[in-house]
Formats: C-alpha cells, sequence, structure tokens
C-alpha cells in the first residue's frame, strides 16, 4: 500500500507519510525509531505504508517522541479518513458514468449475465466481477502495455471499451500457456499460415490456435463491443507468453488476415507498448506493422506490375490472388485501400467471418 492517495485533483495523504518524514529528518533508521517510539518495527512499517490507522496509543507515543500534541497526530488521521470518503464518492460517481459508455447488452449477448433486468449498481458489480477489477474507473486510463491496432482516434468512450475487451481477451489468455514466445518458430510457421486465407474458418481456426500457441502465442477472438476502436491487439505477459487478440469489428475476412499479420509483426519486433499521445512514434510503428502485412500476402513489386495494368475486373483480381496462393477478398481489400476502387465494388468476392463466443 502506499501513504499517499492519488484521484484526480485529490491527494489523501496518510499520518503515516508525515511519520516517513521525521524518520528522515532525524536520519535514523525505522528500526531505531521503532525502538525510541516503543513500538515494534512491523507496527511502524505498517503505518507509515498506510497499511494500520493511526490509534490513539500510537498517536500518544509519537507526541511523547515529536512534541507534536495528540490531537494534532489525530487530526492528521481524522483529514485523511474525510479526504479518502470525498475520493471514494469521486470514483463512485465516475464509476457510474464510465458504466453507462460501456454496452452492457454485449454480456447478455454473449453468455455473460443472464438476459434479465439490471439496475445501474447490479451492472457495476457483474462488470467489475467479469473483468477481475475493484472499480470501473480503472478502465479510464489509456492502456500502454498493448500494441493496437485500432480504426480511429482515441478518445474516453473508446479508450474505456477498448480496456473492456483488452480485460476480457487477458483473462481468458492469462493463465492458459506456459510456453514462451518463440519467434523463429513462428517466423518457420508463417509460409503455412499464409496459405489459410482460402480455408474456410472451421478448418483454418483450430490450426493457427495451435500453430500460434506452440510458439507461446494465445489467440483469442471476441466479437466487437460497441464502441471499442480495436481489430487487434498483442499484449505480452509476465511468464513470457503474448496474448494475441483479434476482434470481427470489421467483419471482412481480409481485415481479419491483415490485422493478425499486422499484430505478428508486432511480436516479432518486440512491439507490446502503445504511446498514442506521442503521434509521430505511434504512427511509424503502425505503418511499419501495416507495411509488414501487406506485403507478406501481396509481394510489393508485383503489386506494382499489377496496378500499372490497370485491369481491375474480376477475373483479373481472382487470376492474380490464385497465383499468389490467397484468397480474393485480401487483393480486393488492398486495392480499396488504395483508392483504385470503391468500397462496393466486386462486393461478392468478400467474405465474412463473426465471431461467437462459447461460453459454456
Amino acid at each position: 500500500m502506499s501513504n499517499e492517495l492519488n484521484y484526480k485533483n485529490l491527494i489523501a495523504f496518510h499520518p503515516g507519510s508525515y511519520v516517513e518524514d521525521i524518520i528522515d529528518d532525524l536520519n535514523i533508521t525505522q528500526k531505531e525509531f521503532a525502538n525510541r517510539l516503543g513500538t515494534t518495527e512491523k507496527s511502524l512499517s505498517k503505518l507509515i505504508n498506510g497499511e494500520d490507522n493511526l490509534s490513539k496509543e500510537m498517536a500518544y507515543k509519537l507526541s511523547k517522541l515529536t512534541g507534536i500534541s495528540i490531537n494534532t497526530w489525530m487530526n492528521l488521521q481524522n483529514e485523511y479518513d474525510k479526504k479518502i470518503l470525498e475520493i471514494d464518492n469521486e470514483r463512485s460517481n465516475d464509476e457510474q458514468e464510465v458504466c453507462k459508455l460501456i454496452d452492457f447488452k454485449y454480456f447478455k449477448d454473449n453468455g455473460y449475465v443472464e438476459n434479465k433486468r439490471f439496475n445501474q449498481n447490479e451492472k457495476i458489480e457483474k462488470l467489475r466481477s467479469i473483468l477481475k477489477i475493484a472499480n470501473l474507473t480503472y478502465l479510464l486510463e489509456f492502456n500502454a502495455e498493448v500494441s493496437y491496432r485500432n480504426t480511429k482516434e482515441f478518445d474516453e468512450k473508446s479508450i474505456i471499451n477498448s480496456n473492456v475487451m483488452l480485460e476480457i481477451a487477458s483473462n481468458i489468455a492469462r493463465n492458459k500457456s506456459d510456453n514462451r514466445l518463440d519467434k523463429e518458430k513462428l517466423k518457420n510457421y508463417l509460409p503455412e499460415i499464409r496459405k489459410m486465407t482460402n480455408q474456410n474458418p472451421t478448418k483454418f481456426y483450430p490450426k493457427l490456435e495451435e500453430m500460434l500457441l506452440e510458439c507461446g502465442i494465445i489467440l483469442v477472438a471476441l466479437p466487437n463491443l460497441r464502441n471499442a476502436s480495436i481489430n487487434g491487439a498483442t499484449k505480452k505477459f509476465k511468464n513470457g507468453s503474448v496474448m494475441l487478440l483479434i476482434t470481427d469489428k470489421n467483419k471482412n475476412s481480409d481485415i481479419f488476415w491483415f490485422s493478425i499479420i499486422h499484430e505478428i509483426s508486432h511480436i516479432l519486433d518486440s512491439d507490446f507498448y502503445s504511446n498514442y499521445k506521442d503521434e509521430d512514434s505511434y504512427k511509424e510503428k503502425e505503418l511499419k506493422a501495416n507495411k509488414f502485412a501487406g506485403n507478406f500476402f501481396i509481394d510489393e513489386d508485383l503489386y506494382k506490375d499489377f496496378v500499372e495494368k490497370e485491369d481491375y475486373t474480376k477475373d483479373a483480381i481472382v487470376q492474380f490472388s490464385e497465383s499468389l496462393a490467397i484468397h480474393p477478398s485480401i487483393l480486393l481489400g488492398r486495392l480499396q485501400k488504395d483508392d483504385k476502387v470503391n468500397y462496393s465494388y466486386l462486393y461478392e468476392l468478400k467474405t465474412k467471418y463473426l465471431v461467437k463466443v462459447n461460453r459454456y
């Protein structure tokens, strides 16, 4: 614990923080101070760390040692208690607002909670339990220890809902593997992964999941949560394994595959951190991963040759895709991204993937 509690512009100073300052001023150890005070080193340590409140007995001893009155010491405890209550009230109000920004229907639709009416406090309790956090205000902070592939600029609403998805995925993946990330094995599997784009998800997904797990990567696919602006994300755990989250925010198969390889690029670069406030650095890393994913499926020189012909008929796209051994939706998606054709063009070539959560 800490002897200071900060929330927004509120700061609560535990009496132990003042005791710590006195010990520093005296230039003695906690052990010596405890002996002078007539208490145990353990009791003093708990007070200094904010684990125990200041008792009248301890205040009396401190007054004898420091010359500061008992009332002054007890007032420090009272002020701390008042400030903690103020912080708790502020957090409670903020938690209510955070809850309002989360689509609770998502949790009904995917079997996390019963399909019935919940009041606001019940929703908060359920979300705390599902996400394994003590307070929903935890979701307000941008999670920099994750590498994201996002679809728009982050704002408060998207940060909250992106964090919800990350917490769900992390809780699924956290203890699923003891395998440490093996980049060499991952590189060896890449050609086989590339061949999967023409396969049905019921065939390729279990195999993809198995291969990545051998590499120390836990693949987690989740249905998109409204206002969560991520297609994919990666996170490295303490045991050396890595979570790779993929969502069906954009349900087209080309987006799925591009996001998978985009995230694998981050993994190969050991890039597990994001700082969206450092716009230049963030964009540089994202562009690098985008280039890796684009060239992974379509050789850059071959793509240039194809584009120079300006033949974007269905036959031309299908034939070129077949020569590359990739699904035509991937080539079509690249052409759409590069503004060579519009997004409604040859829509019949697109394949959609939907993620369903099996909770039982």
